[in-house]
């Protein structure tokens, strides 16, 4: 899974919730805007970070990492040259 696609199922999940991204940072320590950088794909964060966000957002791992949402999403492979 890429990492915008992660990000894209943790903002979804956050507003779901109607958490804010300062509310979500605040609770598992971390800076508003590192947030947001894993929210837009462009930083991957640890495992310990995402369990934290799983335990705070109460959704298993699995629904952050593989959103059935996310499965109807069509995606595009470039042919091999």
């Amino acid at each position: 899974m890429s990492k915008a696609v992660l990000g894209n199922n943790i903002a979804s999940i956050r507003k779901r919730k109607k958490i804010t991204q300062q509310e979500l940072a605040d609770a598992i320590g971390m800076e508003r805007t590192s947030l947001s950088q894993i929210e837009t794909g462009r930083y991957c964060p640890r495992a310990e970070t995402m369990k934290k966000i799983s335990d705070y957002l109460k959704e298993p791992l699995g629904e952050i990492f593989f959103n059935p949402s996310v499965l109807n999403v069509e995606t595009t492979r470039q042919k091999p040259a």
